[in-house]
């Protein structure tokens, strides 16, 4: 391809990796704000919220095509983004129809759903795996509700936890294996987990014991497919497009949720019984022909080839 494309991710570590990701298939160049050079280009992709997403256009780069790539998890305010609609008339990509639902709802058109794709190329076979459950979230509302950190402390001899150990109620878990995430501040004496680590964790983990309440689109679940962990977890909407058959789901209603006020954002939060998923962990038996079934979900996920979709709007 002979076009010249940035890729600007906002937000979440996890979008600029998916900046990063994306940028090396398209050959382009990814940033992250404000880090973007003057200058002109053919196809700017901004992804990240859509509430984010209004403020984060480079008026020092010159581009002929936008492209949005981007999610979100309630309900916005909805001017912002129609504003820059009418302004850019970009295209509009979400990473699955959960997302889709939220913006139409607003009469915001998207015109292609390309989910997110993970990095890791899934395994061919199940590695010899020693560890439970394994979970990696940060402490706030929508990844450890009090309904998932009730979880964790239920099951925390067996698990494996990758959070921020400067808050005193991860503080208070004494789980098998406990790294911190990249997010959090300097916990004295708990290692952070890099990428290497994160990997290893994922080869050798039965079972990835989702409590978040609500997610955009759930990388981690589906990464942790990609080596043959099962994942149990809340039926969230998200998951509908990306895990498949595999995983021990807790069906949920998806009509009953709270609203966490995050800034002018109202983030749906499903709740879910505490003592339902914990039995369902407990119940849980590592099938391996379940866990081939994760792989196989977790190949049609590679971003070498879910990238390539993109190619039909640049």
């Amino acid at each position: 391809m002979d076009k010249k494309v940035y890729v600007v991710s906002t937000g979440a570590y996890s979008f600029t990796r998916q900046a990063r990701l994306l940028a090396s298939v398209l050959n382009g160049n990814s940033y992250v704000r404000p880090d973007i050079p003057y200058g002109s280009i053919d196809t700017l992709i901004i992804l990240g919220n859509i509430d984010i997403i209004p403020i984060s256009i480079p008026f020092h780069t010159s581009f002929k095509k936008l492209i949005i790539y981007t999610v979100i998890e309630g309900d916005f305010p909805p001017s912002p983004a129609k504003n820059l609609i009418k302004r850019y008339n970009p295209i509009v990509i979400v990473p699955n129809n959960y997302v889709k639902s939220l913006l139409e709802k607003y009469d915001i058109k998207v015109d292609g759903i390309i989910p997110h794709g993970i990095e890791y190329k899934a395994l061919d076979t199940i590695p010899d795996k020693d560890i439970d459950y394994l979970y990696i979230g940060e402490y706030q509302k929508r990844k450890i509700p009090d309904s998932g950190l009730k979880v964790l402390k239920a099951l925390e001899d067996k698990l494996a936890l990758v959070s921020d150990y400067r808050n005193p109620y991860i503080k208070q878990l004494n789980p098998k294996i406990k790294f911190q995430n990249i997010k959090s501040g300097v916990a004295l004496g708990i290692q952070y987990a890099n990428d290497r680590i994160i990997y290893d964790l994922y080869k050798r983990t039965k079972f990835y014991l989702n409590v978040s309440a609500n997610e955009g689109f759930g990388l981690t679940p589906l990464e942790s497919e990609a080596f043959g962990d099962i994942p149990i977890t809340p039926r969230l909407p998200a998951f509908k497009d990306t895990l498949g058959n595999c995983p021990y789901f807790l069906d949920i209603n998806e009509n009953d949720y709270d609203l966490w006020n995050f800034g002018e954002l109202k983030l749906h939060l499903y709740r879910y019984d505490s003592d339902k998923l914990i039995e369902l962990a407990k119940n849980s038996v590592y099938d391996t022909n379940r866990a081939m079934e994760c792989i196989e979900n977790a190949k049609k996920f590679y971003y070498k080839d879910v990238y390539q979709k993109f190619y039909e709007y640049i």
